[in-house]
């Protein structure tokens, strides 16, 4: 919708600065116009950027399970991360999504940006995330994480990184599903590493559903140079994994199935790939 607006009122502003400053076409004139569209747009951008960073603030005491809130700051999301870096993220399994707010998305973590390109295709739930504690520490993005009820976590299997694990627990059976990625860290790459069983725990004792998701090349969105043609990265939603189906397991066993379903669906998209079907 903003990349929309933009292109509206630049092409706009643009076409009727050159209609009233029109007196001779030459090269001049033409640097001239491509000059004042490509200033509107930087203007744009800013102004983008200064509405949402509003936008954070003046949302950050809402409920952060409010389906309203949540759309309202991933359409800022989805212009900043899919119209200028230049990305489509491309899904499929959408008829997987979950009946109702019970559930934890599992994923494998590859870049920084996979929780926003995941809330894309999770936008009918008040998606939040458990988030490293670092990350914290910077302005507006520390507000915009608590305003979606991220819950930070330490590194350290400490009293704190338990207490993390009690909200995280907690929000699920309020009614607020949660993202956790098991790998503990990014892989920057399309290797699946082995999942910490102790992720597994937010779903066991919330008694919800397991929504596994498996993303592939998104670290293909980090931006090396300006790209007109947008970069491909893919998700894949696998079918719920039902609290009835697990709750005679335990979180060793439900890791090592969510690694083997993640893993296998990796190595799908891999061969893909290989065969340059993507």
């Amino acid at each position: 919708m903003l990349a929309i607006i933009q292109i509206i009122v630049t092409l706009l502003f643009t076409i009727l600065y050159g209609f009233f400053s029109f007196e001779v076409f030459d090269i001049l004139y033409l640097l001239e116009i491509i000059g004042i569209y490509l200033l509107t747009n930087i203007i744009y951008i800013f102004l983008v950027i200064i509405v949402f960073i509003i936008i954070v603030f003046i949302t950050e005491k809402i409920n952060p399970k409010s389906l309203k809130k949540h759309r309202l700051l991933m359409m800022f999301s989805n212009y900043f991360f899919n119209s200028l870096l230049r990305v489509k993220p491309i899904a499929k399994g959408l008829e997987n999504l979950p009946e109702n707010n019970n559930f934890v998305v599992y994923s494998n973590h590859i870049e920084y940006s996979d929780p926003f390109y995941l809330k894309q295709f999770f936008d009918k739930y008040p998606l939040s995330f458990v988030a490293k504690k670092p990350l914290y520490k910077y302005p507006i993005l520390k507000n915009l994480l608590y305003s979606l009820n991220c819950i930070p976590i330490n590194k350290l299997a400490d009293r704190e990184s338990l207490e993390a694990i009690l909200k995280t627990i907690k929000a699920v059976k309020d009614g607020q599903p949660m993202g956790v990625f098991p790998e503990g860290k990014r892989s920057y790459s399309n290797k699946v590493k082995l999942f910490k069983p102790g992720a597994f725990k937010v779903a066991f004792k919330a008694k919800a559903n397991i929504c596994l998701v498996t993303l592939f090349d998104f670290h293909e969105t980090q931006v090396k140079k300006f790209k007109i043609k947008k970069t491909k990265i893919y998700l894949s939603i696998l079918p719920v994994i039902k609290y009835e189906e697990y709750k005679y397991m335990d979180t060793v066993e439900i890791s090592k199935l969510a690694f083997k379903k993640i893993n296998e669906e990796m190595n799908k998209y891999k061969t893909l790939k290989k065969q340059k079907q993507l």
